[in-house]
């Protein structure tokens, strides 16, 4: 035998001998106590289980603590907090105590300027975005406001039955837009201002009905109109001209990135520290028997799996691509084609209203046998305007800006609110109407009305009511120094004539007839 022949069966020989030593620690494996093999990857897992979770512990905890946070706290949020929150907590406090239905809006109305705060809070950070208001970073961030909003409103529409609650509930929805005045650039203030108006057409009605009764009611209105007062003395103080920006902040993508970032962190490492690590996964079985080699050689379609079926793919080079399938190229257009058919595209249009809080649509409803029309809102106005209003019954009309004359004629339980008349405001054969004057009328003609009551601001004072064949006319004055306070004066109805002569002539002295006692 040649020695090339005895070199290579001592080199059968010997992998023979490896093989067979591999194959007989595989049956002394698989006859050992199972309980032996499985101790020590328990251990094992137990501590690679503790170790991860102080590691991933350890590395939130730094994350939450690197999150950035402002070091100092603005002059703006101080106002805040010294002026708007004890206010809102008076609000809240006392809707608590009139019933469940005013506690749960009031409560809404507590998230809004919560989330008005987050907004404030964030300017302070922040730099101006580009687009303003219309940013879809910023139309992001108002978004929580908006959904309460909406949420205050709901809570009025769902129980229109409650009569004894709705002025209350009105008043709150009229006055909530006022959070709206992050939206308004140049002069926010008078913005709040409006929002209060309309409010207070609704607070007089609640004075009015517990101005005898419980005084809680008149205490709670009272804070809900300090409330917006409050809130636009802030806004002139601290954002005169608009919400007030950090020229030398950061953007307010970055920002709400950073506070979500670590509002992550926080939880996830707060849950990591009070959650107790999991049991130990089950020991894994029993390695299988080693399966018998082909006898054969191995097809050459058959795929070779590891890491040489990657090396093997990597060396083929340029070859790779030689088993892919040649795709003609109009089989790609025919099937975007087919796709835009399928699922046709829709030009999406940027819409300006959704920077702006949404308003309250008019409403008309059929209550019984009742209807209830509110909320039409005649505007723009001018000062050459004149507005006639016929035949209108349970109404509820605001008339915004300066308009020439306002005239409501055979009109039946309605209300209207006005803000400056030029020349007059006249009621002609109407039944218990309500006219509000926000701004100054310098005059007010009431004839052939039975049942009226006439609410004058304080640059009204020096108005002239004219009133002929009318009966139960009020008129309410504010209360110097108490905000949202009327004080209500009646009008004469009984009148007492005396008769005499004056030479030739016959003369008639008339009084006003009162009664005291």
């Amino acid at each position: 035998m040649s020695s090339t022949g005895v070199g290579n069966l001592q080199t059968l020989i010997k992998r023979l001998e490896a093989a067979t030593s591999r194959l007989e620690d595989i049956a002394m494996y698989q006859n050992s106590d199972p309980q032996s093999t499985r101790s020590a990857p328990s251990m094992s897992t137990d501590s690679t289980q503790s170790s991860m979770q102080q590691t991933e512990g350890g590395a939130l905890a730094s994350q939450a603590q690197q999150a950035p946070t402002p070091n100092v706290k603005e002059p703006a949020l101080d106002a805040w907090d010294t002026s708007v929150v004890p206010a809102l907590s008076q609000f809240v406090q006392l809707s608590d105590s009139i019933g469940p239905l005013i506690a749960q809006q009031a409560a809404m109305v507590h998230d809004a300027f919560q989330h008005t705060r987050k907004v404030v809070e964030a300017a302070a950070n922040c730099t101006k975005p580009a687009q303003g208001a219309a940013d879809p970073a910023f139309v992001q961030f108002v978004a929580p406001i908006q959904a309460d909003v909406q949420r205050v409103l709901a809570v009025r529409e769902q129980n229109r039955a409650e009569k004894q609650l709705f002025d209350h509930l009105s008043m709150v929805s009229e006055g909530i837009p006022a959070v709206g005045w992050i939206l308004v650039e140049n002069s926010p203030a008078p913005y709040i201002n409006d929002t209060k108006d309309g409010a207070q057409f609704y607070a007089n009605r609640v004075l009015k009905q517990y101005k005898d009764g419980n005084q809680t009611h008149l205490e709670w209105v009272r804070a809900f109109l300090s409330l917006l007062t409050t809130l636009a003395t802030y806004v002139k103080s601290c954002h005169t001209t608009g919400l007030a920006w950090n020229p030398q902040g950061v953007s307010l993508q970055q920002y709400a990135n950073q506070q979500s970032s670590a509002q992550d962190a926080q939880a996830k490492g707060a849950m990591s520290s009070s959650v107790p690590p999991p049991p130990p996964p089950p020991a894994p079985p029993a390695a299988p028997a080693a399966p018998a080699l082909p006898s054969g050689p191995l097809p050459s379609s058959a795929p070779i799996g590891g890491m040489d079926a990657v090396f093997g793919q990597i060396n083929q080079g340029e070859n790779i691509t030689q088993t892919l399938r040649h795709v003609d190229k109009s089989q790609p257009l025919s099937k975007s084609a087919d796709l835009k058919k399928q699922v046709p595209s829709k030009k999406v249009v940027p819409s300006s209203e959704s920077t702006k809080l949404s308003k309250k649509a008019p409403s008309k409803t059929l209550d019984g046998n009742k209807w209830t029309i509110e909320t039409i809102v005649v505007e723009p106005t001018e000062i050459n305007h004149t507005i006639n209003i016929f035949a209108c019954d349970n109404c509820v009309i605001e008339v915004k800006g300066k308009v020439n004359a306002v005239s409501l004629v055979s009109c039946k339980k309605t209300s209207i609110l006005i803000d400056s008349v030029v020349s007059s405001l006249e009621i002609t054969r109407c039944q218990s109407f309500t006219a509000q004057i926000t701004g100054f009328t310098p005059t007010i003609l009431v004839d052939n009305t039975d049942g009226g009551q006439v609410y004058l601001s304080e640059e009204s004072l020096s108005s002239q009511l004219t009133a002929s064949k009318s009966s139960a006319l009020n008129v309410s004055v504010p209360v110097v120094g108490v905000p949202g306070e009327y004080e209500e004066l009646a009008l004469p109805e009984q009148l007492m004539h005396t008769f005499g002569r004056k030479g030739d002539s016959a003369t008639c002295a008339t009084k006003v007839v009162q009664h005291f006692g």
